[in-house]
């Protein structure tokens, strides 16, 4: 069963999603070291996607 995270930077327009949690860490671990930006990490695997409205 895969994740989803959503990786957002406080500071810059730095985002992803990931479906790998340690994949999501490295990413936002390495943008903080190499910006020294405050980052977040939010697991949103049990949220719905959203859907098209009709």
């Amino acid at each position: 069963m895969g994740g989803r995270y959503h990786v957002v930077c406080h500071e810059c327009a730095f985002e992803g999603l990931y479906e790998d949690a340690s994949v999501a860490e490295g990413q936002r671990d390495a943008h903080t070291s190499d910006s020294g930006h405050q980052m977040s990490l939010r697991d949103i695997s049990c949220q719905e996607a959203p859907g098209l409205s009709q």
